[in-house]
């Protein structure tokens, strides 16, 4: 079985076959998915799509930083609402967006700040997202990860605290970040043609230390450049991994499946 641990399957591009795409996962071996519901506006969805499917859908509540403009005052405590659901699995996606947001860079510390506690709360992993400003001094990943050592007290039970989401920094982000209890997630940027530094990265890191995603409906793999992204493709991303490590396909669905578990928990 082979897991999807990052979609956005609640997404209106997918309004009008969603159900027949959960249906096409189940039967290519993607087995569960963690729908991520990143805004206030997406988490009654969220839920109701974890309960259309019980047994294959888990959630993720938080607010990303994209959302600081449309945030309402009382946000925290309907948050803690839906954390305290059966179908929660993580806070998140949450963390700092320099690329889009360079100019709210306190704003989204803020919101960072907020809203870490509720993993130790509710204990919950966390989703997070990194990505880099335009100029070298609007560095996410040192940023967030700087942030996480010093304030961010979460220890759970098992291996892993949470995930660096679509994992995009360096090597140093990487290690520091596995350093902290982070997965990281690799998803179809893995199989572009010019991402040599990440698969380099992924080799360092390790088949124990990654799980797998799509970020659906955004970044398909290669082979779907500019089409929309959908868990199906989690097969040929695992098989792409796979292939550079020299390991065979079903030792990577094993492994990256039990890091999943590891992560969120059992469905």
């Amino acid at each position: 079985m082979l897991i999807d641990t990052h979609a956005h399957l609640t997404d209106k591009v997918f309004d009008a076959d969603r159900k027949e795409v959960v249906g096409r996962c189940a039967a290519l071996g993607v087995g569960k998915i963690v729908e991520i519901a990143c805004a206030p506006s997406d988490w009654a969805a969220g839920e109701a799509f974890a309960a259309a499917f019980p047994g294959t859908v888990r959630c993720a509540f938080g607010v990303h930083p994209e959302y600081i403009k449309e945030l309402p005052a009382s946000y925290l405590p309907e948050l803690e609402k839906y954390l305290q659901k059966s179908c929660a699995a993580a806070v998140g996606e949450i963390g700092l967006d320099y690329w889009w947001e360079p100019k709210r860079r306190e704003e989204q510390l803020e919101l960072l700040a907020g809203q870490l506690p509720l993993c130790a709360r509710f204990s919950k992993p966390a989703v997070f997202h990194a990505r880099n400003g335009k100029e070298p001094a609007q560095n996410a990943y040192q940023e967030l990860l700087a942030v996480l050592k010093h304030k961010w007290t979460h220890s759970p039970a098992g291996k892993f605290r949470g995930v660096l989401h679509c994992f995009s920094g360096a090597w140093a982000d990487a290690s520091a970040g596995l350093d902290l209890g982070l997965a990281l997630g690799v998803n179809g940027t893995f199989t572009y043609k010019k991402n040599d530094d990440l698969r380099n990265i992924v080799r360092k890191a390790g088949l124990d230390n990654i799980v797998l995603e799509t970020d659906c409906p955004y970044l398909p793999p290669q082979s779907a450049r500019g089409k929309r992204n959908d868990p199906t493709f989690i097969p040929e991303i695992a098989a792409m991994v796979a292939s550079y490590l020299g390991l065979g396909n079903s030792q990577v669905a094993d492994k990256t499946t039990a890091n999943a578990f590891e992560l969120f928990g059992q469905f």
